[in-house]
């Protein structure tokens, strides 16, 4: 699939379905791409209940299966580096926008990833590892023996000059808190701790400010997180 470069007032979207879904009718020249942060039901929406009233085009990606993207995405890319190469096509049928890219857990590794690789204006990852198949990481339990085409972030986070790096993570898992930290030692990074564990987004729609969160990134405001309680 390619985001066709017309008027957004008429550019026709995808059906319902689907792993790629793409909102395309905002006028606002901000372009959103989402990475789900789990294999969901096809014609999924990661995050989409709180991102419903921010005002930017949307580029929704769902891969089917916990591979941390590695396996691309159906009907965008079949590995991780036609992913690379579809994104920076959309991102080319896109210009004058803001590109950002926003994930959580899984979806955070590839918002890294890909947002780095194709030069994205403003990343967003909760709880990202940048090195995959670590001891204690999620994606260890998951990944088994699927080929690696991008097993490590860290040369690209090093490299990084020009996109800014925002990480919220829980302080409570250590070795979230490790990768958060670590990430920071390799390019200027955001860091955003919250007093929870790996359960960060739920910990902020509990308290009713995860809408305002990702409305905050989407406008490149500062986030609203709440303060500890007492």
């Amino acid at each position: 699939m390619r985001l066709a470069v017309e008027p957004a007032a008429t550019r026709p979207l995808p059906p319902p379905g689907g792993h790629v879904l793409f909102e395309g009718a905002s006028d606002r020249p901000v372009l959103l791409v989402v990475f789900a942060f789990v294999d969901q039901p096809v014609g999924t929406r990661s995050h989409s209940s709180f991102l419903r009233d921010v005002e930017c085009k949307k580029l929704f990606l769902n891969p089917g299966v916990n591979a941390w993207y590695q396996t691309g995405v159906p009907g965008a890319a079949a590995d991780w580096d036609g992913l690379r190469r579809y994104l920076a096509d959309v991102k080319a049928e896109h210009p004058r926008h803001e590109i950002l890219c926003l994930g959580h857990s899984m979806g955070g590794y590839a918002a890294l990833g890909m947002g780095l690789a194709i030069g994205a204006d403003r990343i967003l990852a909760s709880v990202p590892e940048y090195r995959l198949n670590l001891p204690a990481s999620i994606s260890v339990r998951h990944l088994g023996a699927t080929p690696l085409a991008c097993p490590d972030l860290a040369p690209a986070l090093a490299a990084n000059r020009d996109t800014a790096v925002t990480v919220i993570y829980g302080r409570e898992n250590a070795f979230d808190a490790s990768m958060a930290t670590g990430i920071a030692a390799l390019t200027p990074t955001t860091l955003v701790p919250l007093p929870c564990g790996h359960g960060t987004f739920p910990w902020l729609k509990e308290r009713g400010c995860l809408a305002d969160t990702l409305a905050a990134f989407v406008d490149g405001r500062p986030l609203p997180i709440p303060p500890p309680p007492d």
